[in-house]
């Protein structure tokens, strides 16, 4: 049981969002059917694919697939407010694509989002994987973010920079 969290924000246009794309379509097609998978997409706003996670069969990978090709770049960067909305699932993982830079919602600084986050994750043990889409040179702020992201909440990161 799986989450995708997708940044479709105005700082992830052009090859960010390609890349994401390829990425999440990528896992996506390799997931096997008795997986069970979500799509949480945001910039400024964040937009949940189904209510529900659906099993990775073929009809509704298409059907995801199609949704992440049809995303544009646009606004603001609310990280905090996806993730919490992808902790909502019943889900053992999430995986957050993102060039890491948040802009706006509840929690806007990345500390104060790790902290929040790993605090929520307390009792839940939900593994939180990072992909940084080009964000920024290793050891960077938004570098940094994504990796303390993923280690306090027994995740891994991966760096993204094409």
């Amino acid at each position: 049981r799986l989450v995708f969290v997708l940044d479709t924000s105005g700082s992830m246009s052009g090859q960010r969002i390609a890349a994401a794309k390829r990425e999440l379509t990528k896992a996506i097609n390799g997931l096997a059917d008795y997986v069970h998978f979500g799509i949480v997409v945001f910039n400024g706003r964040v937009n949940v694919w189904r209510r529900e996670l659906v099993p990775a069969n073929e009809p509704f990978k298409r059907a995801a697939i199609v949704t992440i090709n049809n995303q544009q770049t646009t606004s603001s960067t609310a990280s905090y407010d996806a993730l919490e909305a992808a902790f909502a699932f019943d889900t053992e993982a999430i995986y957050f694509l993102s060039d890491g830079a948040p802009t706006a919602g509840k929690i806007v600084a990345p500390a104060d989002i790790v902290v929040a986050i790993a605090a929520r994750n307390q009792i839940r043990r939900i593994s939180v994987y990072t992909i940084g889409i080009g964000a920024g040179f290793p050891g960077s702020p938004l570098d940094v973010f994504l990796r303390t992201l993923a280690e306090r909440n027994l995740g891994v990161y991966r760096r993204i920079d094409n």
